[in-house]
């Protein structure tokens, strides 16, 4: 499928993304990913708030471009269907449809198409499953009713010290607990929910929600993906729980379309200054900065002195250090998926 979008990407732009939705789909229903997954997919995709409406009894499901839950309610399928939103019935009757006013998008009807047939599969293949269960738990668009009867069924009602361990989608769950595979606007995710202390094994890349009960699993979610984003090869697992007020601020970062100017400064540096910058936020001193990086004292304090002039504070002080430290974390959440 990519060698065939490859060729036609220079014979035929739109043909290749038209290929492209569907090879997208098509990932996600082999990853067994869920109806909220496919829903923020879609409206990834399409740029437009995606919705669903079951066919029955059930809570409808609306996701934003931005891939947040906006939540549905009992009339949603009905205005949908009055409404000029493109839309498209599943083979169990539900319905499908984008938020689109105005001319439509040269991919919406295939975006709706391949949405539809994906949830036609994804209801069939998960009804009644444990990751079924997993994914509505985690999710803050569904209602509180859904997530506690998912919470009962996964046995977790009664948890006080439960959490999300999110890593790559990629990667087989190396602990034990209820997982699926859930879609986030930064990409795939696996998620496991684990009661009490979590073990990672060695050098997995993990990210470790904070705790609490089981109606506060999608703030612990939340939380995974971004300590997951956070992880690097030196620390790969890293703890919601330890990052402190950090926490705060970076999902106070995440509201915001564009980087903060220190990380857009952090960003700019070439590889050598960032190494000098990190040397010396891990050492501690610049004599013991210099010593791992296998530099002279005077040439890292000469580059501390320009990079200060760069950034426009000095990494050297107190001060300039705090703020070091929340530029590269700020500038780690930048980076391009999961991480």
């Amino acid at each position: 499928m990519q060698e065939l979008v490859g060729r036609l990407t220079a014979l035929d732009p739109e043909a290749s993304e038209t290929l492209k939705v569907v090879s997208y789909f098509d990932t996600l229903v082999a990853g067994g990913v869920g109806l909220e997954s496919l829903l923020r997919g879609a409206a990834v995709l399409s740029g437009a708030v995606a919705g669903f409406a079951p066919s029955g009894a059930g809570q409808g499901r609306r996701v934003g471009p931005d891939g947040e839950s906006l939540g549905g309610d009992q009339h949603a399928q009905a205005d949908a269907a009055a409404s000029a939103w493109p839309s498209r019935a599943t083979s169990d009757g539900s319905l499908v449809w984008l938020e689109r006013t105005g001319h439509a998008h040269a991919n919406d009807a295939m975006v709706l198409e391949r949405l539809a047939l994906a949830v036609a599969i994804t209801t069939a293949r998960r009804s009644g499953t444990a990751d079924a269960a997993v994914e509505v738990v985690v999710t803050a668009g569904a209602a509180a009713s859904e997530r506690a009867v998912a919470a009962s069924r996964l046995r977790l009602d009664c948890a006080s010290d439960v959490r999300v361990v999110a890593f790559h989608a990629a990667q087989p769950a190396p602990v034990a607990g209820p997982t699926a595979v859930v879609a986030t606007a930064r990409g795939l995710a696996r998620v496991v929910l684990v009661e009490g202390t979590v073990e990672v094994p060695s050098g997995v890349r993990a990210g470790v929600g904070t705790p609490g009960t089981a109606d506060r699993l999608p703030e612990s979610f939340a939380s995974a993906l971004i300590a997951l984003r956070l992880a690097t090869d030196s620390e790969p697992v890293v703890d919601a729980s330890q990052l402190g007020a950090l926490l705060f601020v970076a999902e106070a970062a995440d509201r915001h379309e564009h980087p903060h100017p220190d990380a857009a400064a952090l960003a700019a540096l070439d590889s050598r200054a960032r190494s000098v910058l990190d040397a010396l936020a891990d050492a501690g001193s610049v004599r013991q900065a210099a010593s791992a990086l296998g530099m002279h004292h005077s040439s890292v304090q000469a580059r501390l002195d320009a990079l200060a002039e760069t950034l426009g504070y000095d990494s050297r002080t107190p001060a300039g250090r705090t703020r070091y430290a929340l530029a590269r974390a700020l500038a780690a959440l930048q980076r391009p998926g999961l991480g």
